[in-house]
């Protein structure tokens, strides 16, 4: 399963509950600071179209939605309704404050492991890409950096005492930083597995 197809489905299951959190990331060899954000939800499958592979879902507010499931859903036969399908997803940018001239030209790297065959239908996904975000604002009294992605996007962070490369910034400054999304899709047997 493709990288873009499991985010479509978290797009579709999650439509921008997404929380933000900035939090210090400590490493005994390199502090450095992380962005994250993390959502987890699920659905309960409803209904099932085996010749189609069409799944009909229904959320926690009593809504339901379609997906159809393409030839790379392994297993696709083990779903059964009363199944519940669980999606978590994590979007996180760590930087160490390091300086850089512009942006790098490192290639991302993708994985993507399938739950064995035989087994109810799962996936976890996870890319990483170099990004390079511009310094907007240091305050270095309160130890708070803003800088902007390279989406447009402002994110303020509180920086610990131990990254010393803080003491360096000025707006202005470009700095690098390793962008990480992952999404995990598990489908579970809720014991609720009758037909009605």
């Amino acid at each position: 399963m493709k990288m873009k197809r499991i985010l479509s489905v978290v797009c579709l299951l999650f439509a921008g509950f997404i929380s933000q959190y900035a939090v210090a990331a400590d490493s005994a060899d390199a502090p450095a600071v992380m962005v994250s954000n993390y959502l987890s939800a699920s659905v309960s499958v409803v209904g099932i179209d085996k010749k189609k592979r069409v799944l009909t879902l229904r959320d926690a507010q009593g809504g339901k939605f379609e997906v159809t499931a393409g030839p790379e859903v392994r297993n696709f036969d083990q779903i059964k309704q009363g199944d519940e399908i669980v999606v978590e997803y994590h979007q996180a940018a760590v930087s160490t404050l390091e300086k850089v001239e512009k942006a790098t030209s490192a290639t991302s790297a993708e994985t993507v492991q399938l739950a064995p065959k035989g087994e109810k239908p799962g996936a976890v996904a996870a890319m990483t890409v170099p990004i390079v975000a511009k310094v907007v604002e240091v305050d270095h009294e309160s130890r708070e950096l803003t800088v902007k992605g390279p989406r447009g996007r402002f994110v303020t962070v509180k920086v610990p005492e131990d990254l010393k490369a803080f003491d360096e910034l000025k707006p202005g400054d470009m700095i690098s930083a390793q962008y990480t999304e992952a999404v995990a899709i598990s489908v579970r047997t809720t014991g609720k597995n009758k037909k009605k």
